[in-house]
C-alpha cells in the first residue's frame, strides 16, 4: 500500500570571483554559482521519478558561509547567510539553473547549502543555522488538487569549497557540473482506485464521486536533515475531482478515480467514520442492469484501516475499494391453514 518516492535536482556549483570586470568571460562564467538538472520526471503535481526536470517548478535556497577553519558540524551558528530563501529558476539559453542575480564561490572558507521546492515569495519556510534547522510554518493543503503542491525539502550540502579542478564542462552553452542537492517529498500522497466485486459482470456501478475529510494544516521541521512534522490541525473536506468512471469487473484491474491528493502527514482516527471531523472519505455511485435504472448510494467509511494508521511523508496511499451489492434472498414461509368460523352446518345422510 505505501511506495517511496525520492525526488533529486544535481546542484551546480562553479568558481568564485568578486567582479566581472577583472576576469576573462569565460573564465568567469565558471566561477558562477548554478544548478543544474540531469534528466526529466513528470511535469504534473505530484512530481515522479528521480531527477528535477527543468519544465518543474522553480526551487528555493538557502546558503550559509563560514570562514577558513570552521565546519558546519561544529560551527553553524556562526554561518553567514550568503544565499536567504533565493529562488532558482532554469534559464533555457545557458542551459542552467541558477538564481536572478549572480552569485559566486568565495576566495576562502566553505559553503553549505540547503533548499526547498516548490519556491514561493509567500511561503512561511526559514533556516535557522544555530540548529540547522529549516522550518516551514503552517503548512496548508489547499482543497483542490489544481492548486495543491508537491512540498519538499532538500538534503544539507556541507563545507563545500571552490575547486576548479573537480568541475568539468558539458558543453559551450551548459554549466559545470558540482553540488548534488536531492529533494525528499514531504507530504504524502493519496489516491484511490475502484472495482466490482466478484459476481456482478452483469451489472454497471458507476463511481460518481470520491470526497474525503481530513486535517489540512501541519509545521514542518528539518533537523539535519531529519523531517518531523507536527500534528495536523483543521479539518478540510476535500474533493479527487474525478468524473464517472464505471467500475471494472472484478477479474480486471482496478480503475482510478480522480487525482493524487497531496496531503500533510497525519495520525488518522480510529473513531466512528459518521463523526464529524474524523477522517474519512464518501463514496457516491449509482447501479445499472440491463438498462433498469437501480438508483444511486454514498457509503461512509473511515480512511484509517487496519494497515494504516497514518500517513506518512514521502509515501504514496492507494486506496482500493471493491464495491459489492446485497443480493436479493428469499425466506419462503407459508400460512397455515386457518378453520372457519362458522363452519358449515353437520350434515346428517342416511
Amino acid at each position: 500500500m505505501k511506495k517511496f518516492f525520492l525526488l533529486a535536482v544535481a546542484a551546480v556549483a562553479v568558481l568564485a570571483s568578486c567582479s566581472k570586470n577583472t576576469l576573462d568571460p569565460a573564465s568567469q562564467k565558471n566561477r558562477e554559482i548554478s544548478f543544474n538538472t540531469v534528466s526529466a520526471p513528470s511535469t504534473r503535481t505530484p512530481l515522479s521519478g528521480t531527477v528535477y526536470k527543468t519544465t518543474d517548478p522553480t526551487f528555493g535556497v538557502f546558503c550559509y558561509a563560514l570562514t577558513s577553519g570552521k565546519t558546519w558540524a561544529a560551527n553553524s551558528s556562526d554561518g553567514q547567510a550568503y544565499m536567504n530563501k533565493v529562488e532558482i529558476s532554469y534559464n533555457d539559453t545557458d542551459k542552467i539553473w541558477e538564481p536572478a542575480s549572480t552569485y559566486y564561490w568565495p576566495l576562502s572558507g566553505s559553503l553549505t547549502f540547503t533548499g526547498f521546492s516548490p519556491f514561493s515569495e509567500n511561503a512561511k519556510v526559514a533556516y535557522d543555522p544555530a540548529n540547522k534547522a529549516l522550518t516551514v510554518t503552517n503548512y496548508v493543503a489547499a482543497a483542490t488538487t489544481a492548486a495543491q503542491t508537491d512540498l519538499m525539502w532538500a538534503n544539507t550540502q556541507k563545507d563545500l569549497t571552490d575547486n576548479q579542478s573537480t568541475y568539468t564542462s558539458e558543453s559551450a552553452t551548459s554549466t559545470l557540473k558540482g553540488v548534488n542537492m536531492v529533494f525528499h517529498h514531504a507530504l504524502s500522497q493519496v489516491l484511490f482506485h475502484v472495482k466490482k466485486a466478484a459476481g456482478l459482470d452483469d451489472y454497471t456501478i458507476t463511481v460518481n464521486s470520491i470526497t474525503f475529510n481530513a486535517m489540512s494544516t501541519g509545521t514542518l521541521t528539518v533537523t539535519d536533515d531529519t523531517p518531523v512534522w507536527g500534528a495536523a490541525t483543521t479539518a478540510e473536506d476535500y474533493d479527487s475531482e474525478g468524473s464517472d468512471v464505471v467500475a471494472p469487473n472484478n477479474s480486471a484491474a482496478f480503475a482510478a478515480f480522480g487525482n493524487a491528493n497531496m496531503m500533510v502527514p497525519q495520525s488518522l482516527t480510529a473513531a466512528n467514520p459518521l463523526v464529524a471531523n474524523d477522517q474519512k472519505f464518501n463514496i457516491t455511485y449509482s447501479l445499472e442492469k440491463s438498462g433498469v435504472d437501480l438508483g444511486q448510494k454514498t457509503v461512509t467509511v473511515a480512511l484509517r484501516t487496519a494497515d494504516v494508521a497514518a500517513w506518512e511523508q514521502n509515501k504514496k496511499y492507494n486506496y482500493n475499494i471493491v464495491i459489492d451489492l446485497n443480493k436479493i434472498y428469499f425466506n419462503p414461509t407459508m400460512v397455515d391453514w386457518v378453520d372457519a368460523d362458522p363452519q358449515p352446518t353437520q350434515i346428517t345422510v342416511q
